[in-house]
């Protein structure tokens, strides 16, 4: 976009302007000694170049003595000031008329998409490859990168504190220890990590914590026995996605317990965004 108007002066004497009307409008100069002080307004947020002819609009010619709100992108506002330093440009000498040309390229701010940061809730259950169900929740915090905290148990605590360890076949040492027809499929997990956003729907998780996958056998005298081959007790890593849509929350996470027990996880919920 193109404005100009016309200065008439004596170089360091006058200063009369004449000016049509543009983004660039409100145009004020005067003359300061040997400098030439321009104010403008600007409608828009634009890149904003100055011109000069001295041949009654002929040739233009860049002012290359400027300095201020000229020649760069300018936001959109009042009383900007371009300095022209007129006489290092024309020397002394009497210019009865000064075209001055305004060229304009509207610049339109971009937009920056804020992220939002969002709480989640999930209600989970579990199922291991030994059969060991559990039930819990999960709840975290996420922008662009995040945490979460999970808790999830099978609500049988036989294997939590066992009186012993047997290998897979029962044996304790080289004991058989009399067995009742009851056992305990016991599944503790608390865990904690980190979920990263790829998009607005879909999330990375991965966690580390504690786990507790048991199968125990019951002893007559009422001793719980916990069977190793089939048991796997100490750390939980777990890495799995999570799905948002308007708030609506579907989690699918894959948990193993020292690279022995492996479990698949799934939980519903929903998300709100904090403000």
């Amino acid at each position: 976009m193109r404005k100009s108007f016309i200065l008439t002066m004596c170089l360091f004497v006058g200063l009369q302007i004449a000016v049509a009307q543009e983004h660039v409008t409100n145009i004020r100069a005067r003359q300061e000694d040997r400098t030439v002080i321009i104010k403008y307004d600007l409608k828009v947020r634009s890149e904003v170049k100055m011109l000069i002819s001295l041949d009654d609009g002929q040739h233009y010619t860049d002012t290359m003595k400027v300095s201020g709100m000229v020649n760069k992108i300018v936001p959109a506002g009042k009383n900007k000031v371009i300095r022209w330093q007129a006489y290092k440009d024309l020397g002394y000498g009497d210019y009865p008329e000064i075209r001055f040309k305004f060229i304009t390229e509207e610049k339109q701010q971009l937009k920056i998409k804020r992220i939002p940061n969002i709480t989640f809730v999930t209600l989970n259950g579990a199922y291991t490859n030994t059969q060991n169900p559990s039930v819990g929740f999960t709840i975290g915090q996420v922008e662009k990168y995040g945490w979460f905290a999970s808790v999830m148990s099978g609500f049988h605590f036989g294997g939590l504190f066992p009186a012993a360890t047997s290998d897979e076949n029962g044996f304790v040492g080289e004991d058989l220890p009399f067995y009742k027809d009851e056992y305990a499929h016991t599944a503790l997990s608390i865990m904690g990590g980190g979920v990263m956003r790829l998009n607005d729907a879909m999330y990375l998780k991965a966690g580390l914590g504690f786990g507790n996958r048991s199968l125990s056998w019951n002893t007559l005298d009422d001793r719980w026995v916990r069977n190793g081959g089939y048991s796997a007790v100490g750390v939980d890593v777990s890495a799995g996605m999570m799905f948002n849509f308007k708030g609506f929350v579907l989690s699918l996470d894959a948990v193993t317990t020292n690279l022995k027990i492996f479990e698949g996880k799934i939980g519903l919920g929903y998300s709100f965004e904090n403000r």
